[in-house]
């Protein structure tokens, strides 16, 4: 932990040195879909957030923390690290289960594949995501290394309309869960103001045993700076085996 204590201070101080006029920030929160935007050479970027879900009646998954660490590498590549602390609850017929702790630590990489051109065809981006073996908790942890690939689509339809899609597979990494999750998401993103943009979602997870698992969500953003957004989305489930619903808030800082 305290190494990479120092690497984020290293890096914020890094990026603060070579400070330079930004594009708009563009994070890959709250939707569920990831941008196919990249991080700048040697730009960090935190975005971090608190997720309530009820997953029914009797179960509640809280996530207390969520946070991402992103850093532009090189042209076309960026690095990511993500941090979560967990909660979960089930009470029923006088049982009561409580647990908390870490999830799995994340290791990650993006990479540029294909500039938008408009009219033409939309950016690309390649995300892997790895999670790290035995990283979190006993309740949460996996035990052999899991990942999650992603093609990231976004396109834009003009200043204030944008598109995004995702589409990707997963293998938790978990005991007893050795089999591959489809995702997909597609998502409608509008500018309301300078400081305000809105989006809303369709995205679900088609596993290879079990029911297909489909959602809907929407949120808004807030851009308090340049370099500092607020967030809020909530969604619902829309399948039996989907969640009830869930409440996020997030807070995303550019370093200057």
């Amino acid at each position: 932990m305290r190494t990479i204590i120092i690497l984020t201070l290293f890096v914020m101080l890094n990026g603060m040195l070579n400070a330079q006029e930004k594009d708009p920030m563009v994070t890959d929160r709250p939707s569920q879909a990831e941008s196919a935007s990249i991080i700048p050479i040697r730009g960090f970027q935190i975005e971090s957030g608190f997720v309530y879900q009820k997953v029914s009646s009797d179960i509640d998954f809280v996530t207390f923390n969520s946070t991402l660490l992103r850093y532009g590498l090189v042209e076309n590549i960026e690095l990511r690290l993500g941090i979560q602390y967990l909660g979960f609850y089930y009470s029923t017929d006088g049982l009561d289960i409580d647990e908390t702790g870490f999830g799995p630590l994340t290791l990650g990489a993006k990479f540029l594949l294909l500039e938008e051109s408009k009219g033409n065809h939309p950016q690309l981006a390649l995300l892997s995501t790895f999670f790290v073996p035995k990283s979190g908790a006993s309740a949460f942890e996996n035990e052999n290394l899991g990942a999650d690939i992603r093609l990231n689509a976004d396109y834009s339809i003009n200043d204030a309309m944008a598109l995004g899609a995702n589409l990707g597979v997963s293998w938790s990494g978990m005991e007893g869960q050795d089999y591959a999750v489809w995702m997909y998401a597609a998502v409608i993103g509008l500018t309301l103001s300078d400081q305000i943009g809105a989006y809303a979602e369709l995205y679900g997870f088609l596993p290879g045993e079990g029911k297909n698992d489909h959602r809907w969500d929407g949120g808004l953003t807030y851009a308090v700076t340049e370099n500092l957004q607020l967030d809020f989305s909530t969604g619902i489930g829309l399948s039996k085996v989907s969640p009830d619903f869930f409440i996020s808030l997030g807070l995303s800082i550019r370093m200057p």
